[in-house]
């Protein structure tokens, strides 16, 4: 699969970086109770970190572009 352009990889990394850890607060929030929320809100957002470390570094989404 190819990469994406360097411009698209960024905002891909940025939406993983803050979507799921504010949505997982914000539900965890609504569903449980303030504690909660921001418990879920941790848990999902060090697994968002792990994942764009592993796109960054692994897949090399860091290097720009070869035009």
């Amino acid at each position: 699969m190819k990469k994406p352009k360097y411009h698209l990889r960024i905002v891909i990394l940025m939406a993983i970086l803050t979507i799921p850890p504010i949505g997982a607060t914000q539900i965890g929030w609504y569903l449980y109770d303030q504690q909660t929320g921001f418990d879920y809100g941790m848990i999902v957002g060090t697994f968002s970190v792990i994942f764009a470390a592993w796109l960054m570094y692994e897949k090399k989404w860091r290097e720009e572009d070869e035009d």
